[in-house]
């Protein structure tokens, strides 16, 4: 009996909570997502889409950390910084406890 009663619990459980899914819209999500990019071109990194303060982390794409620099203000930031080309790397981007991460290509 017991048995019985937790597997209709476990049902209409399962039951409501998708249906609560049911009433959001599918690109409700997309709405809420902010737009956050990283350009390099001529030897200047540009990041927007951030605010607050963070660190910004650029490394090799084999691993080795080059630069870990922290700052007040992440919007609109510009960093002149000579990166080789025909290489790789990866940038690490923490604000307000969300860390992102971006791919760049020096051509």
């Amino acid at each position: 009996m017991k048995l019985i009663l937790l597997f209709i619990l476990f049902f209409s459980f399962s039951r409501a909570s998708t249906l609560n899914n049911e009433f959001l819209s599918p690109n409700l999500e997309s709405t809420f997502q902010e737009s956050k990019s990283i350009f390099y071109k001529s030897g200047n990194l540009s990041i927007k889409g951030f605010s607050g303060k963070g660190s910004i982390q650029i490394y090799s794409i084999i691993g080795n950390k080059l630069i870990d620099l922290n700052t007040q203000n992440l919007s609109e930031f510009n960093l002149q910084i000579d990166l080789e080309k025909n290489n790789m790397y990866i940038v690490r981007i923490l604000s307000n406890n969300n860390i992102k991460t971006f791919k760049i290509i020096v051509d």
